[in-house]
């Protein structure tokens, strides 16, 4: 498959990017909520199985340095293969991107503009993916960096903030805990939302430094990941038994802020930088997902897949779920099981191929190097009898 990425970024703007994309729902949507008041300790589960198995997937990016996951299946499994991983890793991009753009047309409708209709708050958010993915991943990239610190910033300012609303309590008890809600709620987390990094597979091809996704990729898990940890921690500390059963705890969470007038309704802030990372998070997808159809038709510009592609996840994000409580319903339960076998299975897989062929060429290396130490001899055998009869037609002589 032809390369259609032009553009090169480096490694911190893929770090930044993959960071913004596995925060940007995360931050305030009900996380491993089925583990109740031991979410926290879901979490820290959930980053050290996501940091394995992103080695996995990019360990099989290093091992191909250059190629997007569909040129990697192309290389190994052949073109129709190749064709195959791009429509599924398509499609699954898609999904996302509909998923994400409902979450966010849907939280304006709630938090900011409950009067303005829903289709006029998704057609301007899409407007604004749109321009973003056409930028591509520079764009994304630069955005992604410049959004990072305010996240952080306002993170620490809000612990600073709540402090006089903790209550330690609120993780008691820690004894008596069910340990299979526990470990469920961290596969949960672990599909949603740190592997949502799998996306990237697409991506990787764009870092400037041949054969150096692996440090970006586990950096974006782990301070991605300890960012969900402290946002989660905080939540608890505030509201306590009521964090699953909120539609926002983030949102609710940061209403409690209180310092001067001008801080009186941090949520609104926190509404803010929501949408704002949540636009370049379903930007990504879109993205991805242009890619992979360009890559499925064989098309040279992915920029000409991006206007059909957004109106056909705009019309998704209308009818792929009923309301809020079905999206996080799905989130729980269906969603792991259907998304592990992109975020995990077919990487491991290729991985596993990828070996094995690798495994093959040394000894296709020492049958070339036996066969040119044949050739070799075979010329010093040629090249003997002429020495023998140089040196008799020479004693002939004398």
């Amino acid at each position: 498959m032809k390369n259609k990425q032009k553009q090169l970024v480096s490694s911190t703007e893929i770090w930044a990017a993959m960071l913004i994309y596995i925060t940007a729902d995360a931050m305030t949507a009900p996380i491993g909520g089925q583990a109740g008041n031991m979410s926290w300790f879901s979490i820290l589960i959930a980053i050290v199985v996501s940091l394995g198995i992103t080695w996995v997937y990019s360990q099989l990016a290093d091992k191909n340095s250059g190629k997007s996951i569909t040129g990697i299946a192309e290389g190994l499994m052949g073109k129709w293969f190749g064709k195959v991983i791009a429509f599924v890793y398509g499609w699954f991009s898609l999904e996302l991107s509909s998923y994400n753009l409902k979450n966010n047309w849907q939280m304006t409708s709630i938090v900011a503009l409950p009067n303005t209709p829903i289709i006029i708050i998704a057609i301007l958010a899409m407007i604004l993916v749109i321009w973003i993915a056409y930028g591509g991943i520079e764009t994304i990239g630069r955005l992604s960096l410049i959004y990072i610190p305010a996240l952080i910033a306002f993170l620490g300012i809000a612990f600073l903030l709540l402090s006089r609303d903790f209550n330690i309590k609120n993780f008691l008890p820690i004894i008596e805990v069910d340990w299979r809600k526990i470990f469920y709620a961290s596969f949960q987390v672990t599909t949603l939302p740190l592997l949502l990094s799998i996306v990237f597979v697409m991506i990787f091809p764009s870092i400037n430094k041949k054969g150096n996704v692996k440090k970006p990729a586990l950096y974006a898990i782990l301070t991605g990941g300890f960012l969900i940890f402290l946002a989660d921690v905080l939540y608890v500390l505030v509201l306590g038994p009521l964090v699953p059963n909120l539609t926002y705890p983030g949102y609710t969470t940061f209403s409690y802020v209180e310092a001067a007038d001008f801080l009186d309704r941090a949520e609104i802030v926190l509404y803010s930088l929501f949408i704002s990372i949540s636009i370049i998070e379903i930007s990504i997808s879109l993205y991805v997902a242009a890619l992979c159809f360009a890559d499925l038709f064989g098309l040279k510009n992915y920029r000409i897949l991006l206007i059909p592609l957004g109106f056909l996840t705009l019309e998704q994000s209308l009818f792929i779920v009923k309301n809020h409580s079905d999206h996080i319903s799905l989130a729980q339960y269906g969603w792991p099981w259907y998304a592990i076998i992109f975020q995990f299975l077919i990487p491991l897989f290729l991985l596993i191929v990828s070996a094995f062929k690798k495994g093959k060429e040394p000894g296709k290396g020492n049958s070339n190097t036996n066969a040119n130490t044949n050739e070799n001899e075979n010329v010093n055998t040629n090249t003997n009898p002429n020495t023998i009869g140089n040196k008799t037609e020479t004693e002939s002589g004398n």
